[in-house]
């Protein structure tokens, strides 16, 4: 359920808030009233739905202010590789494994949580794995790129993510599939940029 419904009602949400994306920079602003949000939810208690939208509304805002300094494909195809490179290391052994292991406060604090109907459980992905879908989901729009199968392959690989990680019972890093996922819906567009044949602007 969460991997068929939850999920793509959040990366829908990405989606939908797209039209934003032309501010770039000053999505920062949006992002901080969002953030200041977040903590206010979690004071009072509402640390679950309420703060998980606004987190989600925050990481958005993030991405698509990153994605206004991408200028090129090289770029965007060099940080999909970096950051999968990253989480893998940071979930296998780094940062992400210790506040797994002993900082409950800190993840539930940095992560968005849904709740499987009809259970106590809760899955959790990092609020920067959100942050680096708008990421891409820009950069597919500033760059023409495929935006509709870059946002359908990036949301298949969260949910793919989702099911490993309960098979596996096991912290697994999202950001892998993510990278992925974009780079497979765009792959022939983005070697064609490459090797000097694009029929499409890189920039705006």
């Amino acid at each position: 359920m969460l991997a068929a419904v939850s999920l793509p009602l959040a990366t829908a949400v990405v989606r939908e808030l797209l039209p934003l994306r032309p501010l770039g920079g000053q999505l920062l602003v949006g992002a901080v009233v969002a953030i200041v949000a977040t903590a206010l939810l979690i004071a009072i208690g509402l640390e679950e739905t309420p703060a998980t939208l606004t987190k989600l509304v925050a990481a958005t805002f993030i991405g698509y202010a990153l994605a206004s300094l991408l200028q090129t494909t090289a770029e965007v195809v060099a940080i999909a590789l970096l950051i999968a490179a990253v989480d893998i290391y940071s979930v296998a052994a780094g940062p992400t494994k210790v506040i797994v292991e002993q900082h409950e406060q800190v993840l539930n604090a940095f992560t968005l949580a849904f709740h499987p109907i009809g259970s106590d459980g809760v899955a959790q992905i990092g609020s920067s794995d959100f942050v680096f879908f708008a990421l891409f989901l820009a950069a597919a729009a500033r760059l023409h790129l495929r935006i509709a199968l870059t946002w359908s392959a990036m949301t298949l690989s969260f949910g793919l993510t989702l099911v490993l990680s309960y098979v596996f019972d096991a912290a697994l890093p999202a950001l892998p599939l993510l990278s992925l996922g974009f780079l497979a819906a765009n792959g022939d567009l983005l070697l064609a940029r490459f090797g000097g044949r694009a029929g499409s602007p890189e920039r705006e």
